[in-house]
């Protein structure tokens, strides 16, 4: 691969990234939102094929991000390797550590791991909420 190569790359893993981050903030916004409003109302059938929607849907988003974090690493690996060994003229990227996109991959799995927790507890507790009239 050329130096633009990679760096268009680069870029774009980072860009899938980023999309599927806030994608997946947004997606848990609007569950949080609908917990509110309407968990105590459903049935129990529908709580169930909603909840299976939400684990569903969660479970492709997470993994997506996963996959893209980990073949970001592997590509910033290779663009470190060869920047070192001198085959690539970019003295500009590689000045961060390479474990620094492990971290990375971990703490944002974890944070969308920790949403998806966050939600279904908060639709358990609203759904077992009283309403007022009762």
């Amino acid at each position: 691969m050329t130096e633009a190569e990679l760096i268009t790359a680069f870029h774009g893993y980072l860009g899938e990234i980023n999309s599927v981050l806030f994608g997946y903030i947004s997606f848990i916004s609007g569950f949080l939102i609908m917990c509110y409003l309407v968990a105590s109302k459903l049935s129990k059938l529908l709580s169930l094929i909603v909840l299976t929607l939400f684990t569903t849907a969660s479970g492709v988003m997470i993994l997506r991000l996963l996959f893209l974090r980990n073949d970001f690493s592997s590509l910033y690996q290779y663009i470190l390797q060869q920047t070192q060994s001198g085959h690539l003229e970019l003295p500009w990227i590689g000045t961060n550590p390479a474990w620094g996109t492990q971290l990375l991959t971990f703490l944002e799995v974890a944070t969308l791991v920790g949403g998806f927790v966050g939600c279904i507890a908060y639709f358990i507790l609203q759904r077992t909420k009283q309403s007022p009239d009762d």
